[in-house]
């Protein structure tokens, strides 16, 4: 695709990249939002997608639907994505290079043909659809609310725009009004997600930090300087590991406070083999505590552990953490020469 205008970056570079100029002609910032997203998404169909030669209707018909119903998360909606990826690497990609080297020669009779773009594989009418529902996919995964008609009426208004270089001709709101616009909710959005994700924060570390405070207080529970408790459950028979460079084999079940498993090698049906230092410093330390053969369950705070990392829907930022490890067997490639 050629130039790609004030797009709100597909939507969270959309949402990073648009700030409230231009408000004055609409009632609210998200009527001058909907128009300006629309007016983007009218414009790139407008001069980005035409090399595709699509029909703007249907590629509008599909983006609007995706817009209403489509599920960004839904395994229809990644399938629909890798094969426009494909598309794009297989059809589109080499017939521009091979468009691009026709128009700066005289000879064409000496240049590759021109390929097809589209074929049986790859039906206009289906990249059509793609188009439309990947446009609509960053308006959709960045959350917002439009105002649906002020939003049509941006893209309506884009789509009209007949020259690139006088984008401005038609549109309620100049190009620098509408990256005001963009600009000015990307910090809104910066600044909300900065809040919620601090509160999250405050709030998991604290409810963490109760609950180490009750596990320490039950039988057999033990607790080293760094702040990690533990408990063993099964001691073993062979060696600790006593450096970080050691490799260790071992089972384990890993929760959250909750009591929720987020990881375990007993589901997957087979142990797992790591070097102490690439892991979690709770887990360094940790297994330096169990014997070959043993069992220990450790409970790690969140600076042991991830800290205030996001790491999935389950480990958010402040998370202590509960794994229940059997030490399978230690430096296990020396121990067989």
């Amino acid at each position: 695709m050629k130039k790609t205008f004030v797009v709100l970056a597909v939507v969270v570079s959309m949402v990073a990249t648009m700030a409230c100029g231009g408000a004055g002609k609409f009632k609210s910032e998200m009527d001058s939002l909907s128009y300006t997203i629309g007016a983007n998404m009218g414009l790139n169909i407008n001069f980005s997608v035409k090399d595709l030669n699509l029909d703007n209707d249907m590629v509008v018909e599909n983006l609007k639907e995706f817009l209403k119903n489509g599920d960004v998360k839904s395994e229809e909606f990644m399938k629909d994505m890798q094969q426009l990826q494909m598309f794009m690497y297989t059809k589109y990609m080499p017939y521009m290079q091979v468009s691009a080297m026709h128009s700066k020669s005289d000879r064409t009779d000496t240049l590759p043909q021109l390929p097809q773009l589209y074929d049986e594989q790859y039906k206009r009418e289906d990249i059509a659809r793609l188009v439309g529902c990947d446009m609509a996919a960053g308006i959709k995964g960045a959350g917002i609310e439009l105002n649906m008609p002020f939003f049509n009426e941006g893209m309506a208004d884009g789509l009209k725009v007949k020259s690139e270089e006088k984008l401005d001709e038609g549109l309620r709101l100049t190009m620098e009004e509408m990256e005001q616009v963009s600009n000015s909710f990307g910090e809104k959005m910066e600044a909300k997600a900065r809040a919620e994700y601090e509160a999250q924060l405050k709030e998991t570390t604290e409810a963490s930090q109760k609950w180490l405070a009750e596990v320490e207080q039950m039988e057999g529970v033990k607790k080293t300087e760094s702040g990690l408790l533990y408990r063993i459950d099964r001691e073993g028979k062979g060696k600790k590991p006593s450096k970080d460079t050691d490799v260790v084999v071992v089972n384990y079940e890993g929760k959250v406070r909750s009591g929720e498993v987020f990881d375990s090698s007993y589901q997957r049906g087979e142990p797992i083999e790591f070097a102490l230092n690439g892991v979690i410093k709770g887990w360094t330390e940790g297994l330096q505590l169990v014997k070959v053969g043993g069992q220990i369950t450790l409970w790690i705070p969140a600076e042991l552990a991830y800290g205030d990392q996001q790491r999935s829907e389950l480990i958010v930022p402040g998370s202590a953490l509960e794994f229940k490890v059997e030490l399978l067997d230690l430096n296990p490639k020396k121990s067989k020469k």
